[in-house]
């Protein structure tokens, strides 16, 4: 007998004797069969239901399936012409085909998608089956919704329709010639335009160090572009820095009353802008895009207040196109689209306006934006006595409010009320750390064992820099944040030095420190600007002490989904930040953090329920009330 033979003959002996004297009323009981490469449960032959498990840094056990996102998993891809029509569109297909388009009718072909993805809720998957079965025919419906099984892949883009309106303004006439000429192709014109993207003949440096690239100013231009605000959380702050907060500071030093300031350097009531504007978008989100002539006339505002406050944020179409055409070409990227930022309303023939997207409409009228009509009045209005000065003032009021809105927020994540003191705001950090040249933070917040160290920055990124113009306006715009870490860097500084002159007590063993960038006008933060950002300020000695972690930074509505996790009693911010830093998706935004590794979707902050009446108010007010309201308000 052979080797072979031999250990044959032993495997035989060996399978008897584990195998062949089991008890067969022990065989027949076995939860699943033992098969090839599946791992059994401890001490029997049944299958393990989930066969490994992983420990996560919090000392959680997950199954193995269980993976982390990347960031790359959190993009979304668009279909291309050649994956929708089976073929690429020729080169200038889209400008052939808009010089066969009215200019009206493509406005309203992209207003349909714009404001359909803007309802607040909206599911964008089932904004694009709805697309397709409107707009494709058999065999290319099918052929789409089957590419939209992929959950990575999308068919509307937004900038694809500004970009194609934005061309339409420049190209289209506003009737066609009488001449029996075909229509053009506005559905391939449309998707004519993704053909050519996003794409450069030099996409730069792969490698990403201290400086972004020019794929990192695409990446950044994107996530700014779209970035989508909750409503809810958008209209709240806008009743708190707008309106509230001025009437609470009336009288103290620098502070002026915003909507006064606006009054008088517009001649429009701030109760006229809201309410006209708050209507607009009201219609949209009932589905309509189109106001109809007269519309307006329900609300319960002087006629000279409505045209007034309209003339602020529309234009006619003649009005856009000089607006798109005058625009520089140095900076006309793929991702400008100023004009219809600041005109969100276009004036149709016969009266009519119309809502290109919803988002601008917003912005414009309960964002930032108004500050732009205090400082640049309507032309036919008189400036007031000292318009500078009082623009200035305006201006340095709201950034003061919206710092004061931040440290409100800090107060109610922590739940600093009574006795307990967590929070310390920049007055505190005065008092106690007061050497000549010391730089002082905006707060810092005493958890156990580690102090959050933040400044409070409305710093905004440039047009050029959210626009994606070649040059430095990126770099120069982070530059200027790396003065706000600087703050940080030095008041981590004083607290490691002598915390006892903050807090009165003596510091516990082994503090650790985490710098926290609040920006609470946004920032596009994706693995490019955090790398960058941390690597200029690795540059500068920043943060480089053994106890002290990479910085991070949020903007406000992550503070606030913050907040409402802790009215939910989920975990301390602290802990979500030291999660994400150990995450997948420790170098993305920790709301992707919060949403797509921790699973958690924080319900909206209490107290916003109260501002956004108050934001709607002036909307309310002027909208007629049913018959029997009045009749009580009559008899009251």
């Amino acid at each position: 007998m052979d080797a072979g033979d031999r250990l044959a003959q032993q495997i035989e002996a060996m399978s008897q004797m584990l195998a062949e004297a089991e008890p067969a009323s022990l065989r027949t009981s076995y939860l699943a069969d033992p098969s090839a490469g599946n791992p059994v449960l401890q001490g029997s032959t049944a299958t393990a239901l989930v066969p490994r498990w992983n420990e996560r840094p919090s000392g959680l056990w997950v199954p193995a399936s269980s993976k982390e996102p990347a960031p790359i998993d959190l993009t979304a891809v668009f279909l291309t012409p050649e994956e929708i029509f089976g073929r690429q569109l020729g080169s200038g297909y889209t400008e052939s085909q808009l010089q066969r388009l009215p200019l009206e009718g493509v406005l309203r072909f992209c207003a349909m998608a714009l404001n359909a993805l803007a309802v607040p809720g909206a599911s964008v998957a089932s904004v694009d089956h709805g697309f397709a079965n409107l707009v494709f025919k058999e065999p290319v419906r099918s052929r789409v919704l089957n590419l939209l099984q992929d959950k990575t892949r999308r068919l509307l883009v937004p900038q694809a329709f500004m970009l194609l309106a934005r061309r339409a303004m420049e190209i289209s006439p506003d009737t066609l010639s009488p001449e029996g000429k075909e229509e053009g192709d506005v559905v391939g014109a449309l998707f004519a335009l993704t053909q050519t993207m996003g794409v450069f003949p030099d996409s730069g440096p792969t490698v990403i160090g201290d400086r972004p690239g020019t794929l990192g100013r695409e990446l950044i231009a994107n996530q700014h572009f779209n970035h989508n605000w909750s409503v809810a959380g958008f209209l709240a702050r806008y009743a708190r820095r707008w309106l509230q907060l001025p009437t609470e500071h009336q009288g103290e030093p620098g502070v002026v009353d915003l909507s006064q300031a606006y009054r008088d350097s517009t001649g429009v009531q701030f109760e006229s802008l809201a309410a006209v504007a708050g209507y607009l978008w009201m219609v949209t989100t009932s589905g309509r895009f189109v106001i109809e002539p007269g519309e307006l006339a329900v609300l319960n505002i002087p006629t000279e207040q409505v045209e007034a406050a309209l003339a602020l944020i529309s234009t006619d179409l003649p009005g856009m196109r000089e607006a798109v055409r005058s625009q520089l070409p140095a900076h006309r990227t793929e991702w400008s689209f100023d004009p219809f930022q600041q005109w969100p309303v276009l004036r149709l023939s016969e009266e009519r306006l119309l809502i290109l997207d919803p988002r601008h409409l917003l912005n414009r009228a309960f964002g930032w934006l108004p500050m732009w009509d205090i400082k640049f009045p309507p032309p036919g209005h008189t400036k007031p006595v000292g318009h500078r000065k009082l623009a200035a003032r305006a201006e340095s009021t709201l950034r003061h409010f919206s710092e004061v809105y931040v440290s409100e927020v800090l107060h109610k994540i922590t739940g600093d009320e009574g006795t307990t003191r967590r929070v310390y705001d920049d007055a505190e950090l005065r008092v106690a750390y007061t050497a000549q040249g010391q730089r002082i933070a905006d707060a810092a917040i005493d958890y156990p064992g580690t102090w959050i160290v933040i400044e409070v920055t409305t710093s905004q990124l440039r047009r050029e820099a959210v626009t994606a113009v070649p040059g430095e306006s990126q770099i120069d715009d982070i530059d200027k944040l790396l003065e706000e870490l600087d703050q940080i860097d030095a008041t981590i500084a004083a607290l490691r030095r002598d915390e006892a002159a903050l807090t009165g007590t003596s510091a516990i063993a082994d503090r650790r420190y985490l710098p926290l960038l609040v920006l609470p006008e946004g920032f596009p933060v994706n693995p490019v600007t955090l790398t960058v950002i941390r690597e200029r300020a690795r540059a500068r000695g920043l943060f480089q002490a053994p106890d002290t972690d990479p910085v991070e930074i949020v903007d406000i509505e992550e503070l606030e989904m913050i907040e409402g996790i802790q009215e939910e009693s989920g975990p301390s911010m602290l802990d979500i930040l030291r999660s994400k830093q150990s995450g997948s998706l420790r170098n993305a935004a920790v709301r992707d953090h919060i949403l797509h590794v921790m699973r958690l979707h924080p319900s909206r902050p209490a107290r916003q329920s109260d501002l956004l009446e108050a934001a709607l108010k002036p909307l309310a007010d002027a909208l007629p009330r049913p018959p029997q309201d009045q009749s009580r308000r009559e008899n009251g």
